[in-house]
């Protein structure tokens, strides 16, 4: 067709040549651009595992764990403050001269690896701690925190309706150091399963987990639950409210040892028994192993602002309170993260 166009019509001919040589570019450049890998993340690839709109939580990072898979780096900073009454901040029988202001610092890299679109690596634990405790007779120290690792799984994915339904499983590692109240079991796997749903600038995450020591003396048994809601006011700028909790179902026999200043050590719960406090545990930072806890309930609310400086970085800011009279050892928390994902 072509050759007999171009005999009886220069015009047609030249349009045709055009057409076949603008096809066969347009294969060459196809042929020469990969595809989209979906094993392990390719960052030529224009791809998000986190929905447009939607931001990471902020509260009890070691435990909330959003549906999302991405790969990427989470950096934590916390200032946390223990309350009077905690035997951390000394209790209420402690005398004053055995009791200052008690609080500590974490600072923590997360990071996450999607080996497919919705198999992920997540490793959510770990970090450099700060301890200084209100009740003076327990020493001051600073070392690393246990190390908590596992996977991931996106059973539903539903981008278009903006909805993820994900389970995930970690194991709990305790190999960080004593003096920060940490390495004091055998090991603790954590079940979760977590939710997120949008609509327009609306969003809501949800999840629902539980910590299972394998050596119940040492540890404590809880289940733990948390509610993110954030309204995207600008691209720039979302401002968020979060809820959370712990419902403890078993507690440990007491026997978790502090270091005390000028050597020696005290177990918590003789020292809780002493100082008058109330049976409480360590919050999602660590798992004190105490006894009586069994059957109370501690939860708290956390508000804050996250910054999608890009779509790929997003900082954030946040403000925690305990909600319950059982404060555990939480008095005040204030968070700051930094998030690079894809």
């Amino acid at each position: 067709m072509f050759t007999n166009a171009s005999t009886k019509d220069p015009v047609l001919a030249f349009g045709a040549a055009a057409l076949g040589a603008a096809l066969w570019l347009q294969a060459g450049v196809a042929s020469a651009v990969p595809p989209c890998p979906t094993w392990f993340p390719d960052f030529r690839c224009d791809r998000h595992g986190r929905y447009d709109g939607f931001v990471p939580p902020m509260m009890h990072p070691y435990l909330f764990e959003d549906p999302f898979i991405t790969t990427g780096i989470n950096v934590v900073g916390i200032w946390h403050e223990h309350p009077d009454d905690s035997i951390l901040q000394g209790g209420r029988n402690a005398p004053d001269e055995l009791t200052e202001q008690g609080n500590l610092w974490i600072a923590a890299i997360q990071a996450r690896v999607a080996i497919t679109d919705r198999l992920q690596f997540i490793a959510t634990k770990d970090g450099w701690v700060d301890f200084s405790p209100g009740l003076s007779l327990i020493d001051e120290d600073e070392g690393f925190t246990d190390i908590t690792a596992g996977f991931k799984y996106a059973v539903i994915d539903d981008r278009e309706n903006d909805f993820i339904l994900s389970p995930s499983l970690r194991y709990q590692i305790d190999i960080g150091d004593h003096g920060v109240r940490q390495g004091n079991g055998d090991g603790v796997f954590i079940p979760d399963i977590s939710v997120g749903w949008g609509l327009d600038a609306f969003h809501v995450l949800a999840d629902f987990g539980g910590q299972f020591p394998i050596d119940t003396d040492a540890q404590s048994t809880a289940l733990f639950y948390h509610l993110h809601l954030d309204y995207a006011v600008h691209q720039y700028f979302v401002p968020f409210f979060e809820v959370g909790g712990f419902q403890y179902l078993d507690g440990g026999d007491g026997s978790t040892r502090a270091k005390l200043k000028g050597g020696g050590h005290i177990e918590f719960g003789a020292a809780q028994a002493l100082f008058g406090t109330d049976p409480e545990e360590g919050y999602d930072y660590a798992n004190l192993g105490s006894r009586g806890v069994a059957g109370e309930h501690v939860a708290a609310w956390a508000a804050g602002v996250r910054v999608p400086v890009t779509r790929h970085l997003i900082l954030g800011a946040a403000y925690e309170r305990p909600l319950t009279d059982n404060r555990d050892v939480l008095e005040q928390r204030v968070s700051a993260h930094v998030t690079l994902e894809f």
